[in-house]
């Protein structure tokens, strides 16, 4: 009798997604929910809902902080507002008011058996969607419309109109001479995209009054950027100014103001550096920061250290990051700059790193370690003194992008995962408009593997509890790394082996059995085993299930023979979990076949 001989199931780490079953003999292929720790495949931790009450549209930035007194806070920017979760896990709306004041005498019009309620504002500047507050106001054709209401219709420049949660009872035209007015900051764009239309590019292209079918114009959605200089939240978004938001004072809490007069209006991102400057990235490719240790002294002199720096390489500005003490990264769309603070009278040394290595979004990019990583258009890569591509990004970049939605690439984040020194990549693919499918590097291991689900945003505490929390596009928060499932929902998990010889030569193999080697394993885990009788064979030779439970140990029979050996691993059960271990298969020579 032929005597038995283990086969050890030791596959590189990591997931290959690009390349043949061929080419990608004895590596795993697929996977759901799997990360690799220490060479071998897990299941990743669960999540739970943060907070209770969901951000109004699609939290794209969020940034997690403490105060002077350790009191941990969550900031979470979308297209209409910016919110504050505070140490009692309340949302706190802080948006910030672009003006207030008081109207005109009797400035509501209203009519009888109607809801729509005219304003007469001189020079109001609003647009449909923007919030208003009204107090003060005297009843007019039966309401009283003092609260919160959204502009329904911008009529003109001087009138517009909103909808009360009642019927006029009478013509009129009222509200007294004392209505206070507050405006939030107008909404922005909640998708990306870009424009089409008559006009669009070049002298030249296309016909002469026809709409383009292609385009360069991007049409940016909102995204804000957070930091915190010491215990301040310092926030901008995409086409407004530099905002500043003290959570030490008292509630009930005021909104975030503009840091100053002198600040830059035509904002794209901020940032803070360890110097303790507000790096503020401006349209025409600007670089903008006030005098050191001010949030307020914006205007370069001879007295202060404020200044402006214009980058050449790109068409605008994305995001910056700290890469370290005394040096930050600036990326354009098209090119990575570094900033060496120096000291002297122009402040930083900037130097363009590389180019054709832009950023696709501000929210693609983390730095770890003194490392950045991040997604540009068609590939991942990393800055570690040089920029190059990030290790073996050939196994997954081909099914990136390939599937990832052009129109929808500034939705694209980047969240650090510190518990396991991981970065979680999140992408929009082709008919979706937020991200819905991630992909995992793990730093320590240099592999990948795939994730089934988006994310939006992400940040986390550098301190205390570091378990990352992340924007889902339905508004809530939720807190990864908790438990093994899905706030409440099972979490499944799946693993395929790529066929791989069993043997040398053209020696056919019987598998007799399996030991599996699972280590903390929840929930039974069911195992079917492969084989072919050539590697490139569409049909199989043999196949076998099992299910095997967290008692079982020792011996699991599978009886198949083939020439390659494969293997599928999954569990779909509330908590499930498992980690892989050193398997082996116990397989013995069955006699030379053609193949």
């Amino acid at each position: 009798m032929a005597k038995l001989t283990p086969l050890a199931i030791t596959p590189l780490p990591g997931v290959v997604l690009t390349e043949s079953g061929r080419i990608a003999e004895g590596r795993w292929i697929a996977s759901s929910n799997i990360r690799f720790v220490q060479k071998r495949p897990q299941k990743i931790g669960g999540w739970e809902q943060a907070y209770d009450d969901p951000t109004d549209g699609v939290p794209r930035a969020m940034h997690a902080w403490r105060d002077n007194q350790t009191n941990p806070y969550n900031a979470a920017g979308t297209y209409k507002k910016l919110y504050v979760y505070d140490r009692d896990l309340e949302r706190n709306d802080i948006t910030p008011f672009r003006d207030t004041g008081t109207l005109g005498n009797d400035p509501f019009t209203v009519t009888n058996g109607s809801n729509i309620v005219t304003v007469e504002d001189v020079g109001h500047n609003l647009n449909a969607g923007d919030t208003v507050y009204f107090s003060g106001a005297t009843e007019v054709g039966g309401i009283t419309p003092n609260g919160t209401f959204v502009v329904a219709t911008s009529i003109d420049a001087d009138h517009y109109t909103f909808l009360f949660s009642a019927n006029a009872t009478s013509d009129a035209t009222g509200g007294g001479n004392a209505v206070a007015y507050q405006y939030e900051i107008p909404i922005g764009v909640e998708l990306g995209a870009f424009g089409y239309g008559w006009g669009i590019g070049g002298w030249g292209l296309g016909t002469w009054g026809a709409a383009r079918s292609t385009s360069t114009v991007a049409i940016e959605p909102r995204i804000w950027s957070l930091d915190h200089f010491g215990q301040l939240l310092i926030a901008a978004y995409n086409g407004g100014s530099v905002y500043q938001f003290d959570p030490s004072v008292a509630k009930p809490w005021g909104r975030a103001t503009r840091v100053d007069a002198s600040a830059p209006d035509n904002v794209r991102a901020v940032f803070v550096t360890p110097e303790r400057f507000i790096m503020a990235l401006l349209d025409g490719m600007q670089v903008a920061w006030p005098s050191q240790g001010t949030i307020n002294d914006w205007t370069p002199s001879l007295t202060n250290t404020a200044n402006v720096r214009t980058l050449t390489e790109g068409t605008k500005l994305v995001a910056g990051r700290v890469l370290a003490d005394f040096v930050s990264l600036i990326w354009t769309d098209a090119a990575l700059y570094r900033f060496q603070y120096t000291g002297s009278t122009y402040v930083y040394n900037s130097s363009m790193v590389a180019k054709d290595c832009g950023l696709i979004a501000p929210g693609a990019t983390v730095t770890a370690g003194g490392v950045a990583f991040w997604m540009g258009q068609d590939n991942f890569w990393m800055y570690d003194g040089t920029v190059h591509p990030i290790p073996n990004v050939e196994d997954i970049r081909k099914a990136v992008f390939d599937e990832l939605s052009v129109n929808n690439g500034y939705q694209c984040t980047a969240v650090y995962n510190p518990q396991h020194n991981e970065v979680w990549f999140f992408y929009t693919i082709n008919g979706e408009t937020s991200p819905t499918k991630g992909v995992i590097y793990s730093i320590d291991n240099q592999c990948w593997s795939p994730l089934p689900f988006g994310r939006v945003s992400g940040t986390h505490f550098t301190q205390g509890d570091t378990r990352p929390y992340m924007g889902l596009d339905t508004g809530y928060i939720v807190q990864h790394e908790i438990g093994n499932d899905a706030d409440g929902d099972p979490l499944p998990y799946s693993l395929t082996l790529a066929p791989y010889a069993m043997s040398e030569g053209l020696v056919h193999m019987d598998v007799e059995y399996l030991i599996p080697d699972f280590k903390d394993q929840i929930g039974n885990i069911e195992i079917t085993v492969d084989t072919w009788n050539v590697l490139n064979d569409s049909a199989k030779e043999d196949s076998e299930t099992e299910s095997i439970a967290p008692v079982d140990s020792g011996n699991i029979d599978f009886r198949v023979s083939g020439r390659y050996l494969g293997m599928t691993l999954s569990c779909d059960e509330p908590g499930c979990y498992f980690r892989f271990g050193k398997p082996a298969a116990f397989i013995k020579p069955s006699g030379q076949r053609s193949p």
